[in-house]
């Protein structure tokens, strides 16, 4: 592994001039409002790093702000990995090796799914629906199967674990974004190709491409010595380092390590401004960004979207884009083809709003500097619930207090006043634990708090916690006599 990491460092060496984007200044009002920007990103969301990359026409422009980082820093794609993933089937069905109408029984025929609690013909099932999360598999699946593994089938393992699921709807029918489509395409790649995942990717998409710090291994990213660490923010300001765990059965929908600048270079080539890339690139490239016009398109950030392969595409087709979030990293991608403009913003922290950051650059880029960052919906939770958190558990002690002060529990037949008090209070209380139970399967779609951890603050599960001890101290408090 070492010797492929120092072959890949020479070969990227050696052809760096000719890889290097020109790097014209903005005007100097803009380069100050994109710092001031970030830092104000980063003070506000608690975030250690946040590294941007600009492309405008022939100019490429890089930005951090935090720690000690710049556009060789590496950090997870989260869901912004899809568009290569997608790129593969590409480049797969060019080739001769499949075809994106293909059923997917093809492929994988041990893959079984049901409707209703029916099975469903798998031979209808075609690549296409996964690629454009029209199959059914939506993220209520999402708790479905193993993300975190280091040994080589961790890929299979996870997609296996689809086997016998009930699709929300029948293949075709609409469109609803489920992450997991993305791991089967991973196993499709797989076997088509008859070559692992990673591999597969590195010699045939991020070489070609002269992307040389895009890794599909995990390994390699951190042989570079590049690869930034992950942080969750929790209890407001808290900003705690969690490592980044090796995810290889996901590495297709969201686990794919690179850097602002290789994503500079990505961007170039989805805009259509690199020539030397392979004839193959692009014929595909362009196809990548055409959405499935077979549905009906979906709301995002207050726009209506269709999904391509691996992007969010307007409907008026002036915009391509997405997101990612992982359980320490997010990222946005944001391009404008028409007018050869994409902004790419990742960090190092899971409560980052990339989004508001992509979109501010944007006003900043079409001379509009009145921008402001906007909170994570995460991080506006964990707000909500650290307040909770502390209320409730103090008026959880203090209930409890009051009650201890009581004389005894009442024994005298009690008005009716107070007896509907007590039910509605038992009833509550009740309905609150199952609740805090159930939260993770609610909100996250996972199947326990210990996974649903990963991927909300710790806060939510105190705040649940200190809301219903609240109301059985309370409850407490009523069955007991009077005051002393």
């Amino acid at each position: 592994m070492l010797k492929r990491v120092i072959t890949r460092a020479l070969i990227a060496f050696l052809i760096l001039p000719f890889l290097i984007q020109p790097a014209l200044a903005l005007s100097s009002e803009q380069e100050e409002s994109i710092r001031q920007f970030l830092d104000d990103a980063r003070r506000i969301s608690g975030a250690p790093s946040i590294s941007v990359s600009i492309v405008v026409e022939d100019e490429t422009h890089f930005f951090s702000s935090g720690e000690i980082n710049d556009e060789h820093t590496l950090y997870e794609l989260a869901s912004v990995s899809k568009a290569f993933t997608a790129l593969g089937i590409l480049y797969l069905e060019e080739n001769g090796l499949l075809s994106t109408t293909d059923s997917i029984a093809d492929y994988l025929p041990w893959l079984t799914f049901n409707y209703n609690g029916e099975p469903i013909n798998m031979q209808e099932v075609r690549i296409e629906y996964f690629i454009f999360h029209t199959v059914g598999i939506t993220q209520n699946h999402s708790n479905t199967g193993v993300f975190a593994g280091e040994h080589d089938d961790n890929l299979q393992e996870t997609v296996e674990a689809l086997i016998g699921a009930d699709l929300d709807f029948l293949p075709g029918e609409r469109f609803v974004y489920g992450t997991k489509n993305y791991l089967v395409l991973g196993m499709v790649i797989e076997a088509a190709s008859g070559l692992s995942y990673e591999d597969f990717m590195r010699i045939h998409i991020f070489e070609p491409l002269g992307l040389y710090h895009t890794f599909a291994n995990r390994d390699e990213a951190i042989a570079t010595g590049n690869f930034v660490q992950g942080y969750f923010t929790q209890f407001i300001f808290g900003t705690t380092p969690r490592d980044s765990k090796e995810a290889r059965g996901a590495v297709p929908t969201g686990y794919i390590i690179t850097n602002t600048y290789d994503m500079a270079r990505w961007k170039t080539i989805q805009l259509g401004l690199v020539d030397e890339i392979p004839d193959i690139f692009e014929r595909i490239i362009p196809l990548s960004h055409q959405g499935d016009g077979t549905v009906a398109p979906e709301y995002m950030f207050d726009v209506l979207y269709h999904y391509a392969f691996g992007w969010f595409e307007s409907q008026d087709g002036t915009t391509i884009m997405h997101g990612g979030g992982n359980p320490s990293f997010t990222s946005f991608v944001y391009l404008r083809p028409h007018e050869n403009i994409g902004v790419t913003v990742l960090s190092n922290s899971q409560n980052v709003n990339t989004h508001s950051i992509a979109s501010g650059i944007r006003n900043i880029l079409d001379g509009n500097f009145d921008v402001s960052y906007e909170m994570s919906l995460l991080q506006m939770i964990d707000i909500i619930f650290t307040l909770l958190t502390t209320f409730g558990s103090f008026l959880a002690i203090l209930f409890l207090i009051l009650g201890l002060k009581r004389k005894k529990f009442v024994t005298k037949p009690v008005s009716k006043k107070r007896m509907v008090a007590i039910c509605f209070l038992s009833l509550l209380t009740i309905g609150l634990f199952v609740f805090t139970y159930l939260l993770p399967v609610v909100f996250v779609g996972v199947s326990s708090w210990q996974v649903a951890l990963n991927f909300v603050s710790l806060s939510s599960l105190t705040g649940m916690f200190a809301i219903s001890f609240t109301s059985s101290s309370l409850l407490f408090l009523m069955l007991r006599g009077k005051a002393k």
